[in-house]
């Protein structure tokens, strides 16, 4: 049996919990009524915590604070542009076991109260995350996660709050910046902070942190952030098929702007520890069962977040293991140009497993207790390094890619459109072994996306607002060969690819196309850049359909090998054109940029170091351009020119002119005459203003069909002409007390007959017949 100081019990872990001495007890109470207590003496704590900055830019002012609000989190910041606030709170937590990765995550939340709505569902409340949240989440992880240690692997949580929203100012480039604050007064290993903008243009001018007015005019919209050290950590945006080289003037303008926030953030000296939480490591203790026997514990304060290897010389004993036992096999593996991505996945497992059990049996001396082996998880991990190494040096030493391609070189390319006669349009793009099938919808101006009115407002972004275009990215598991769910939502990778394959193809859409467009693409092999991989197949696939965009565009996914010098610049580098999965993992960036032969629609940069030079991004985007022109070229082999010819299943929207006495005619009671056209050909008639009904039909016979029920339902009836004595059949519809009510014929207006004019004798009838 424990005592009574052992309260919370588990399996070989005890909770202890040491009960305050009554003179601990009155000393508390004491001070307390003095006012020393860290929660009661929040006004001097505030004075000296709090740190505030001001940014001013020509449509308003970036205001940050320090630790206003919830300031039980290990960090939390808030920031206010013109009349949007945003609250952003850091969460740090150790860790008890090594990981490798860094276990980030972040949530933005727009919530309705923000915009002084209530939500419209039916529990109103604010429910899952939308599109937009998701996005934003995105862009904020990208922008901070480059700058933490290489080693540090705290689960680390950073949510950003919406308090309120003007409905004039995007909120997200507000939550980048809030989140640089309360990141460089945590407790993190952060090698921040980070400044954010928005570029736009008014015309020929370059514009910061444009209003979301400004942006519906603007063919520019792009958010980039910018490290300490003037790098740039993160670029998101879309063009109007605009020029490269002004592409380029608006990344270098708003690098200068976006650095301005940087210096702001780096001249306040913010206390990394949390006053506001008092810390007594003397309550709470972790201890095992048989250290509550002895009477020994240990706190939690001691205890350290586990990392990969404490010792270098030990690591670098391993590494000198992996070049003598490893190196020529891994070697030979990636100048084999025969492997593809899983042959070469395969062999690389073999050289691991047998190298680590050689290394486990070498350093295991069973006559030797104090000899211990590497645990296999270290080695797993330094193993993956030093393959991570031996592939970056092929490349800047030798110029040599895994795949035998130079440093320029694309994957062999092949193009198919109208794989499927049946679908509207449909088209298939096989780059290497990445491969995706696109298949383009029609649907009536009825289907198109409309998002209400809380989203719309708080929501500037292509995603969401009204709009005919739509597309949509699915990645399922058989891609990589591997068994997960099918079907749902889509995670968060296939909502971030999804809206940046949108970004690159919707500036090429018509804007006074009829009828709603939605391209489906479905990653059927997956080896890298599948979203670029589906610019192309949805361009490819409108072609075919007959859309007339206004130019083809393709994508293509950028990387880079950098070699830093002691001071931890780039002394080296290596730029890759179309980067395979393989090059993705390896690297240190991800750079996805589409356009047509001169112009830019869409870029994203993902990087997994501190961020390049504006020097070498824009070396990036002009090597970019040879790439995308050679694609686009082997597509326009393919297809060239939007289909001239109609396909037999294309849908049709027709407008058709009705007179207003017809009108009603055509409608029907309560819509009956709508309702049957629809239910008996498919074909949708909907009223656009007194004299015009708009016809959307799935294809030419079910329009025939449906004009010749229309034409059916307004025809106008010749009234027969009756002869004086003549004798005409009669339909009975009524029968009064004066006579019967009858009918000469279906249009005519039932008519009295009187009983006057009826036979004296007793006749049958029967109403209704003739």
């Amino acid at each position: 049996m424990f005592k009574l100081n052992s309260l919370i019990s588990a399996p070989r872990i005890l909770w202890r919990i040491r009960l305050p001495l009554k003179s601990e007890l009155l000393k508390s109470t004491y001070t307390s009524s003095l006012g020393t207590s860290s929660f009661t003496k929040t006004d001097k704590i505030n004075s000296r915590n709090i740190s505030a900055l001001k940014v001013k830019y020509n449509s308003g002012i970036l205001e940050l604070d320090h630790r206003t609000l919830a300031r039980l989190a290990d960090s939390s910041a808030t920031g206010k542009f013109n009349d949007t606030n945003i609250l952003v709170t850091v969460v740090n937590k150790p860790r008890l076991s090594s990981a490798s990765f860094l276990p980030l995550t972040v949530d933005y939340l727009h919530k309705a109260s923000a915009a002084g709505k209530i939500p419209t569902n039916f529990l109103r409340r604010d429910l899952g995350a939308s599109n937009y949240e998701i996005l934003v989440s995105r862009m904020i992880d990208r922008s901070i996660r480059p700058l933490f240690s290489s080693n540090y692997n705290n689960e680390i949580q950073v949510v950003c709050n919406l308090l309120s929203y003007d409905g004039k100012d995007n909120p997200d480039v507000l939550c980048i910046n809030t989140a640089s604050f309360a990141l460089f007064g945590s407790s993190c290993e952060w090698n921040g902070p980070i400044g954010c903008v928005r570029i736009g243009m008014i015309g020929d001018n370059l514009v910061v942190n444009p209003s979301r007015k400004q942006l519906e005019n603007s063919p520019l919209n792009i958010v980039l952030s910018v490290g300490p050290n003037r790098n740039i950590v993160m670029i998101e945006g879309w063009a109007d098929n605009l020029e490269q080289s002004k592409f380029i003037e608006a990344l270098e303008f708003g690098c200068e702007h976006a650095y301005q926030v940087v210096e702001q953030i780096r001249s306040k000296k913010l206390e990394k520890e949390n006053q506001f939480v008092k810390k007594d490591s003397s309550l709470l203790s972790i201890t095992s069962e048989d250290e509550v026997l002895n009477g020994s514990q240990v706190n939690l304060t001691e205890i350290s977040t586990p990392v990969l290897s404490s010792d270098p010389k030990e690591n670098q004993e391993i590494e000198n293991l992996f070049q003598a036992l490893a190196y020529s096999h891994l070697y030979d593996i990636f100048t084999d140009y025969e492997h593809d991505k899983l042959s070469r996945d395969n062999a690389i497992t073999q050289v691991k497993n047998s190298v680590i059990n050689a290394i486990q049996k070498s350093k295991t001396d069973p006559e030797q207790s104090n000899t211990n082996a590497y645990a296999y998880s270290t080695l797993n991990e330094l193993f993956y390094k030093f393959v991570r190494k031996v592939v970056r040096n092929l490349a800047l030493e030798e110029s040599k890619r895994v795949d035998g391609r130079k440093l320029n070189e694309l994957r062999p390319i092949s193009c198919k459109s109208n794989l499927y006669p049946s679908l509207h349009g449909s088209g298939l793009f096989q780059r290497g072994q990445t491969q995706v099938l696109c298949s383009v919808t029609f649907d009536s101006p009825d289907s198109m996306y409309r998002s209400d009115a809380i989203a719309n407002m708080m929501s500037p972004s292509l995603t969401n607002f009204n709009k005919n275009f739509m597309l949509h990215y699915e990645f399922p598991s058989f891609a990589t060969n591997e068994i997960s769910r099918i079907g749902g939502r889509a995670d968060r990778r296939e909502v971030g690819h999804g809206a940046l394959a949108e970004k690159a193809i919707y500036p090429l859409i018509p804007s006074q196309f009829p009828l709603t467009i939605r391209c489906l693409c479905e990653v059927l092999e997956s080896n890298g850049s599948s979203s670029m991989a589906s610019v192309c197949a949805s361009s490819l696939a409108l072609l075919d359909a007959g859309v007339p965009i206004k130019e083809q565009v393709a994508g293509v996914a950028m990387g880079i090998f950098t070699q830093f010098d002691d001071n931890k610049e780039i002394k080296d580098y290596k730029i890759l054109s179309d980067i395979s999965g393989f090059e993705d993992y390896m690297g240190d960036m991800d750079f996805k940029i589409a356009g047509t032969n001169d112009g830019i629609t869409a870029v994203q940069a993902d990087f997994k170091i501190n961020g390049l030079p504006f020097r070498i991004i824009k070396e990036v985007i002009e090597e970019s351009k040879n790439a995308r022109q050679e694609i686009l070229r082997l597509m326009k082999k393919e297809i060239s020119k939007p289909r001239q010819s109609k396909k037999s299943n294309q849908p049709i929207l027709k407008n058709y002119p009705v007179s207003v006495v017809q009108r009603s005619k055509l409608i029907g009671v309560g819509g009956m005459n709508l309702k049957k056209i629809y239910a008996k050909t498919g074909v949708t008639v909907n009223p656009v203003d007194e004299t015009n009904f708009s016809i959307f039909a799935p294809n030419q016979d079910s329009l025939n069909e449906a004009e010749e029920m229309i034409k059916a339902f307004i025809e106008q009836q010749r009234e027969p002409e009756l002869e004086f004595g003549g004798i005409y059949k009669a339909k009975i519809v009524e029968i009064v007390p004066s006579g019967l009510m009858v009918q000469l014929y279906p249009t005519m207006k039932p008519t009295l007959l009187p009983n006057s004019q009826l036979d004296g004798n007793k006749v049958g009838f029967i109403v209704g017949y003739n």
